[in-house]
């Protein structure tokens, strides 16, 4: 699922027309880094390659007023979605004609800069006078690597948050959760007793939706005190560590144990989850920040909002990062540049922060999420969140390490093994993976 670097104001107002005194031929893909968007740049067309449609996203408006201040054209492949988008983007880094600036997946970092295929653009950043006080922390250093490389920069965060049944909660006489980042009243046992209260006999409501989205992977984890699921190293398989399985069963518990989170086996069916949120047969659910549009047009009949994720040692979430990465055979690399920084500065920040698609890593232009998005009297958490997301460690062969642990937890799941049995016997097969 999916996510990061930064700019700066003054950048924003000159993304126009600055003519740089070094440019290595006018082709765009010279080897110096220009400061801005240059003259020698205009008439240049960009290839991006995203697995997001551009008819009805943020996107189709951003672009066009890129061309319209710089002259640099945009030329937009949607490429694939889901699954199929992996694939393609291993087969165009393979060849000789790569697009200009392709999205790549946040959990895929470490593994992409091991192909040596992505541009470094630490010089481009020096070069324009990027400082990390602009942005939050939590996205300005999501895809630094250990050897101080940056070969993809996220243009922001989908932090994950707890959506509930304002209308239920109040209904059943229940305090309702933090207006603020704050687990006064909102610990682990907190939320447990909401959603025990909020599930009904007959389970045509349950309390609770957490398990079908994996970013209690690390949630649940990291605010038991562990590390989530690599450690910052990228050498230990933590998960299997005491604190954080025991993240892991809490999350299990409130199907196996406490019943008020529907069956593993009802939520297979992708999107499942939230359909069962915006028909009232869930009363709380934990979902990225963009979810807000979705059930502002599918809810119906009770009125909802947004809470903090609760906390028990640490009050932290996680979240999908919008990273796109410059190939090292692109064309117009400097061009692609110039593309790359106007998205993840206030101009272009300040749309996609407007239509609420996620929390812009620059803060200036982030604020606009208080204001604009879902209307939700608690949108401001959404913003907050981006200075509470933590920043995994990150491993190399992330494809192979999901695909053994993941169906292994379906015994946690589905409520025959316990997570730290489970976790401790798989930990030897996947350090090995992500040793090897």
């Amino acid at each position: 699922m999916i996510m990061n670097k930064a700019r700066t104001r003054a950048i924003g107002a000159a993304i126009g027309i600055v003519v740089l005194a070094v440019l290595a031929g006018c082709s765009g893909g010279g080897s110096s880094a220009p400061s801005s968007s240059p003259k020698s740049l205009r008439g240049q067309t960009v290839t991006l390659m995203n697995w997001e449609a551009e008819e009805g996203s943020p996107y189709s408006d951003v672009l066009k007023q890129f061309t319209k201040d710089t002259g640099i054209k945009v030329d937009y492949q949607f490429a694939a979605s889901g699954d199929d988008y992996w694939p393609k983007t291993r087969a165009v880094l393979g060849s000789n004609n790569p697009p200009d600036l392709m999205r790549i997946d946040d959990d895929f970092v470490a593994y992409y800069a091991s192909t040596g295929k992505l541009q470094d653009l630490q010089p481009y950043l020096k070069a324009n006078g990027i400082k990390q006080s602009d942005y939050y922390p939590t996205v300005f250093n999501n895809t630094k690597e250990p050897d101080g490389k940056i070969v993809g920069w996220s243009l922001g965060i989908q932090p994950r948050v707890i959506y509930y049944n304002k209308t239920a909660f109040e209904k059943a006489g229940l305090p309702l959760p933090p207006t603020t980042w704050s687990d006064k009243g909102w610990t682990w046992a907190d939320f447990l007793k909401d959603a025990q209260a909020l599930t009904t006999p007959d389970h045509s409501t349950y309390g609770a939706d957490i398990i079908d989205d994996s970013g209690y992977e690390m949630i649940f984890p990291v605010n038991n005190g562990g590390t989530g699921r690599w450690s910052k190293n990228g050498k230990d398989f933590t998960l299997a560590d005491k604190a954080d399985a025991a993240g892991v069963q809490y999350v299990a518990d409130l199907t196996c144990k406490y019943d008020v989170q529907p069956p593993w086996s009802d939520l297979q069916q992708s999107g499942r989850g939230q359909e069962m949120f915006a028909a009232g047969q869930v009363g709380m659910i934990e979902r990225v920040s963009t979810l807000g549009a979705f059930f502002q047009q599918n809810v119906k009949g009770f009125d909802w909002d947004i809470a903090p994720m609760p906390g028990e040692k640490r009050q932290k979430t996680y979240g999908n990062q919008i990273v796109f990465s410059i190939p090292k055979a692109a064309k117009h690399r400097d061009a692609a540049w110039a593309l790359l920084q106007y998205l993840t500065t206030e101009k272009g920040a300040s749309v996609f922060a407007k239509q609420a698609s996620f929390v812009p890593g620059y803060k200036a232009a982030a604020k606009e999420i208080a204001t604009g998005g879902d209307g939700k009297e608690n949108s401001k958490l959404i913003l907050d969140a981006a200075n509470h997301a933590v920043v995994p460690g990150r491993i190399v062969p992330i494809e192979q390490a999901l695909d053994l642990y993941r169906p292994a937890l379906d015994p946690v799941r589905n409520c025959k093994e316990p997570a730290a049995k489970v976790l401790s016997q798989i930990k030897p097969q996947v350090e090995s993976i992500i040793n090897q």
